[in-house]
């Protein structure tokens, strides 16, 4: 009986030894699996990334990209960063809040730390596509890179631009117009413009490069890059007043660029006064009416209403003007209308030179003109003198040859 009970105790101990024997073992495995767990987690707990890290780009960009850094080690850590490649003739660095650095610190778990990425992509590019890579290392095998790529082709570079400042100017007529423009090239190679414009008839337009004096009819854009041009308006002389559209064209062989212009000439106003033949003087006589024709011309750019004519004469001098009420109801721009004036000295004018005025006027504006009026003696008189003259020659004979001899 003893000797069964000592069996049961020795396989009771046998089990319970088992039981321990794959605890402990179970145990080991465990850890093992935990603790190789951990040091691989440890060394590859370092991410760098970015949300978009394929884009398209254009010669000439200035890029900024945003970078995260995810640290998955448990703690913090230091991490040196760097532009480990970047293509020939690009430039780039690494910014941390308002700094360039090369070092950066982060922390554990979904904070991290975040960088920017500034890429100043060439003026001259060929199509193609070009990489960046970033590199991120806080030492025993904890790093992590990030490479970038850029896509250049003819479709994303973009069409250009021609544009101008101040595109609406306003004068008066006689004004020549300039226009400050820039024709921008954001294509991939050398673009040569066809310049021209479709001004209304009679105005004049030309183009000249920004600091130049000569004019041309086309120019040479290098890709990415940019040309002012200085454009000249001319308006045709006396051309109305109102609003005119010029459309300005730069065409290349792959695109055409347009700027919309726009010139408001502001009313003028003006007057003359002269003759058909511009002389400024006539001849007169003494309580005789003479004949002046009067040209009257709107020299503006606006029709003038209810222009009214006056004289300024000498005493005892009379003029009336062939108009009712001396007035021109209506002068178009541009336009002159001839008005007869009868002049009538006084009758005691003596012969000589007079000055006589002539004005025109309206509520916009006036002119007058002065003429050197030549008074004569009239005919008759002179006849009159000479025969009184003979009368008393031959009366003084007649009373020599009778009473000479007494």
């Amino acid at each position: 009986m003893e000797k069964i009970i000592a069996r049961k105790r020795e396989e009771e101990l046998a089990g319970i030894r088992r039981r321990i024997w794959g605890f402990t073992l179970i145990a080991a495995v465990f850890l093992m699996l935990l603790t190789g767990h951990m040091s691989a987690y440890g060394a590859g707990g370092l991410e760098i990334s970015t949300d978009y890290p394929g884009i398209s780009v254009m010669p000439g960009d200035s890029l900024s990209i945003d970078l995260n850094l995810e640290n998955t080690t448990g703690s913090g850590l230091d991490a040196d960063v760097s532009i480990s490649s970047l293509p020939e003739g690009w430039e780039g660095y690494l910014q941390g809040g308002s700094y360039q650095v090369s070092q950066v610190h982060v922390n554990s778990g979904a904070e991290g730390a975040q960088l920017t990425l500034h890429v100043t992509v060439p003026d001259e590019l060929t199509e193609g596509t070009y990489q960046a890579t970033v590199q991120a290392s806080a030492g025993d095998g904890i790093q992590d890179s990030l490479t970038i790529s850029f896509m250049v082709n003819q479709v994303n570079a973009g069409q250009g631009s021609f544009t101008s400042e101040y595109p609406e100017q306003e004068g008066p007529s006689g004004t020549t117009f300039s226009f400050s423009t820039t024709l921008i090239n954001n294509g991939l190679k050398t673009q040569s413009y066809s310049l021209s414009s479709n001004a209304p008839a009679g105005w004049s337009v030309s183009f000249t490069p920004s600091g130049e004096t000569t004019n041309v009819a086309g120019i040479e854009v290098e890709p990415g890059n940019s040309q002012g041009l200085n454009v000249s308006v001319e308006p045709p002389e006396g051309v109305e007043a109102g609003e005119y559209d010029i459309s300005c064209s730069a065409v290349s062989a792959d695109e055409t660029l347009s700027t919309d212009l726009k010139v408001v000439i502001t009313g003028t106003y003006g007057l003359t006064v002269s003759t058909p033949d511009g002389r400024l003087s006539f001849d007169a006589y003494a309580n005789q009416e003479s004949d002046l024709t009067l040209d009257v011309t709107n020299t503006g750019n606006v029709d003038l209403q209810n222009i009214s004519l006056t004289s300024s004469l000498p005493t005892g001098w009379t003029a009336t003007f062939d108009l009712e009420e001396n007035m021109i109801t209506s002068l178009p721009a541009g336009n002159t209308t001839q008005v007869i004036v009868h002049v009538t000295p006084d009758s005691d004018a003596i012969t000589g030179d007079y000055v006589a005025s002539f004005t025109a006027f309206c509520d916009e504006t006036s002119a007058s003109a002065d003429f050197r009026v030549s008074v004569k003696t009239s005919t008759v008189w002179g006849v009159v003198a000479i025969l009184v003259i003979i009368c008393t020659v031959g009366g003084v004979g007649y009373v020599f040859r009778k009473y000479g001899r007494r």
